[in-house]
């Protein structure tokens, strides 16, 4: 008689699959809480109604081409110490009636807009202490005689 024995395999545990899984539930609540994030931010547009500002884009050009026939150009300056802005006009156009627009790329909510009030030397101070440190485009706009001038730069404050 001979001795049969028969053994049973014993299984060995494995992590490997828990492992897996674990991996694909993480990644997948990864990828949920970056698109999450994705849709919470805010995009701020350069402008609303960027369509009707394209549409006066040749107007805008005549704008610029008087100013460039100008003898003496529109100026622009930032006086950071002084926390003032100088915008300086021609003295013969210290009449001009218009606007200042401080437009701040980053969030539309900042944008401020201002009458455009010459003194008689063509100089507009102003106040820059309220306002938020960092990039701004300071758009002028002025009319006088029938005739449009536009200046735009960019400052930091």
């Amino acid at each position: 008689m001979s001795t049969h024995t028969t053994t049973t395999p014993v299984k060995q545990f494995s992590l490997l699959p828990y492992i897996i899984i674990t991996a694909f539930i993480l990644f997948g609540s990864y990828i949920g809480f970056m698109v999450y994030g994705a849709m919470q931010s805010e995009v701020n547009l350069v402008s609303k109604d960027y369509y009707a500002e394209e549409l006066a884009y040749s107007q805008r050009m005549k704008q610029l081409q008087e100013t460039q026939q100008l003898e003496q150009p529109i100026h622009i300056v930032s006086a950071e110490m002084a926390e003032q802005l100088v915008i300086q006009f021609p003295k013969e156009l210290a009449k001009a009636e218009g606007i200042v627009h401080l437009f701040r790329p980053s969030d539309e909510k900042l944008d401020v807009v201002l009458k455009l009030e010459l003194s008689p030397e063509g100089l507009q101070n102003i106040n820059t202490a309220s306002l938020a440190k960092g990039h701004w485009r300071v758009q002028v706009t002025g009319k006088l005689n029938g005739k449009e001038y536009y200046q735009a730069q960019d400052v930091t404050l």
